[in-house]
Parts: structure tokens; sequence; C-alpha cells
């Protein structure tokens, strides 16, 4: 290991878990040897403490999932959540960090974010048009400098890439890398467990993995991809996307999707908890779509397609197997 991921790999575990009175000496003899360190852990904390500040849980959520024993919601799950979403920064950051530090590059790290119910549209310097799902955002050091241009994202966006053949466009969400040259193509990627979805409908993008692995494959337009993050495989599948990225004209459209992935979607959507207790009822898989539909009449058609139970409660809606 050397200095710097001891430096990094400290600031990720202060952020998240904690240092203990060692580590946290340590942490401090790596600022005091390199004074740039202290100023870039100062940057890294600010931006970490404004997009995941400290809130405090709802009681009644609270007792709900300790009282049913709910893993899927779990602080084990946004601890590591935290973790990748810190360890994806920190990629970013160290990637620019000469950038960051240096003013004569008059560069800046900017962050658009998105917050719950709402979608956003943001142009990036250099004139990649960005629509930002609930509960979303994206992170760029501007104007584009180098051999690539980089952004991070949490969270679903759809992207119309400004083409530059000399300079690709990376995407990169936890364990994945989106790169493309010019193209319309639709990243969700809201949790570390879950399955990301790609689909691209004009243009050419290679999925790169994060992994030991290391595959590659190239997408071809109507064509959506699966990865998953715990398995390292990617699926690619041909057909139908309809109208690029639906879900910016409250048109909520499911292809082949497991119940835990649609639950993610409706809880950003409606800003609403979902528990699911049965695993076996959170793998059910479902194609449909629902336009304007209001949360608990999109759960009652689930139901009744796949024949499950609900509970509306004051916490949220709990799901479970009849």
């Amino acid at each position: 290991m050397t200095i710097n991921d001891k430096f990094y790999r400290l600031i990720t575990k202060e952020l998240t878990d904690g240092l203990s009175r060692e580590e946290a000496n340590m942490l401090q003899l790596e600022m005091q040897k390199d004074k740039s360190s202290e100023k870039r852990q100062k940057q890294i904390s600010h931006f970490w403490n404004f997009f995941f500040p400290q809130t405090k849980q709802h009681n009644i959520i609270s007792k709900t999932e300790k009282k049913l024993g709910f893993t899927y919601h779990s602080g084990r799950e946004n601890k590591l959540w935290k973790r990748l979403g810190i360890a994806a920064t920190l990629l970013l950051v160290v990637s620019i960090g000469a950038y960051i530090l240096t003013p004569r590059q008059h560069t800046t790290l900017n962050e658009y974010r998105c917050d719950v119910g709402e979608q956003k549209k943001v142009v990036l310097s250099d004139g990649t048009q960005v629509w930002l799902n609930s509960i979303s955002y994206i992170v760029a050091n501007e104007p584009f400098i180098g051999d690539t241009r980089e952004v991070i994202l949490f969270g679903e966006a759809y992207f119309e890439v400004a083409p530059n053949p000399d300079q690709p466009f990376i995407v990169k969400t936890p364990m994945l890398s989106t790169k493309v040259l010019g193209t319309k193509f639709n990243i969700a990627a809201m949790n570390p467990h879950a399955r990301q979805e790609i689909s691209l409908y004009e243009g050419k993008v290679e999925l790169i993995t994060d992994n030991k692995a290391h595959q590659s494959i190239i997408m071809k337009p109507g064509e959506k991809a699966f990865f998953s993050p715990e398995s390292g495989e990617i699926e690619v599948l041909r057909t139908t996307l309809g109208k690029p990225a639906q879900w910016r004209e409250g048109i909520l459209y499911l292809y082949n999707e497991d119940l835990f992935s649609i639950a993610l979607k409706l809880e950003r959507r409606f800003k609403t908890k979902i528990f699911i207790t049965d695993p076996a009822v959170g793998r059910l898989r479902y194609t449909a779509e629902f336009e304007n539909e209001p949360l608990e009449r999109i759960i009652k058609i689930l139901c009744e397609a796949k024949a499950f139970a609900y509970e509306k409660t004051e916490g949220g809606f709990i799901i479970k197997s009849k």
C-alpha cells in the first residue's frame, strides 16, 4: 500500500465508520508530512458532508425495521453505499487532484444535485446535456482537461453527450465505467447491491468493469445492459426501449425488473419507504408502464399481477407474501 493509498483509506474510514485513536494519529501524521494532504482532506470532507449530511432517522421507520428484522434497508448497506460513494469520489479527486490544487488550471469541481421527487436538466461545460432523476447527482471537474471527460454518477441520469472523438466521455458508477464518444443513453445506478441498467438509444458505448476480470462489452442502439456489482457480470438484451428516459415525463417504464429494483424507483419518486419482508417476493419480475399513477395504485396493480400482499403504514408500505 502506497502512502497515498493509506491516506485515502484513512479518509474513507473517517467519513464512514470513524477512526480509532491509532488511526487518527496516523492520518494526522500523514498530513503533517505533506501540507497538500491537509488541504485535500478538507476538500473531500466538505464534499462528502455536503452530499451526505448526518440525518436523524424517522422513529416509526426505525421501529418498524427493528421489529421486522429488515436487511433490505440495513445500516450495513448504507455504510457500504457510503464507502462506494467515497471511493468513487476519491478516484475522481485523485485523478484531478493536480488540477484542483493548482489555481492556474482554472478548473472547478462541480456538483449537480437533484432533490427528492424532482427532475433536473444541466448542461456541462462541453455542451453535454444531462437530465437527473430524483435523488441523483453527478460530479465533474470542469472544464474538461486531458484525454477524457470524466464524471461520477450516483442515481439515475439520461445523457446526450456532445461528440468529441479526441476526448471520450466516461461515466463512472460503482465498479463500472461507461465510455462514449457522442451518443444518447440512460444509466440507473441507485444502490450498490442492485443491478445497474444502461439503455442505449443512439451511438455506441463501451462498458468496462472495474473489477479483477475487467470485462469489456460494446453496446449497440436498442440494447439494454444489466450489470451486477456483486457478481461482476454484464448481461445485454435486445429490446424495445421506447422513448428515451420516459421518467422525464412522469412515466415509469419497467422491463423485466425485480420488485427490489422497482421499490427503489418508487421510493425515490414518491418519497416513501417501501419494505419487502420476503426475498422471494422481492425477486418477482415485471414488465409494465405507468403514467402519472399514484403510488398505492401502482403497488396494488403489481400485487394483483403476481399475488403478494401489502400493508400501508405511517412509515411507508410493507410488502410481504400472502
